[in-house]
């Protein structure tokens, strides 16, 4: 009696580690998305860093939305 339930508890320990191991590979999966999309770079920010690069001009910003709004009223 007392292997039949030690079985079942171990049985439902091995479903639930398949379980868990199936939510961390989604899981992997999405934050690998995620860190791909952060990562990525606007072609506007791409042209606007080679023009500062070819005429050696840097400017200093308060926050990240001056910049932004600095690149993007920029050609």
């Amino acid at each position: 009696m007392q292997d039949t339930i030690e079985v079942k508890l171990l049985k439902e320990i091995r479903d639930d580690l398949f379980f868990l191991k199936k939510k961390v590979i989604i899981i992997e999966e999405e934050v690998d998305a995620i860190s791909n999309d952060i990562h990525e770079v606007r072609p506007e920010y791409i042209k606007k860093l080679k023009k500062i690069d070819k005429e050696g001009k840097f400017n200093s910003f308060k926050n990240i939305e001056e910049l932004r709004n600095a690149i993007e009223v920029s050609d």
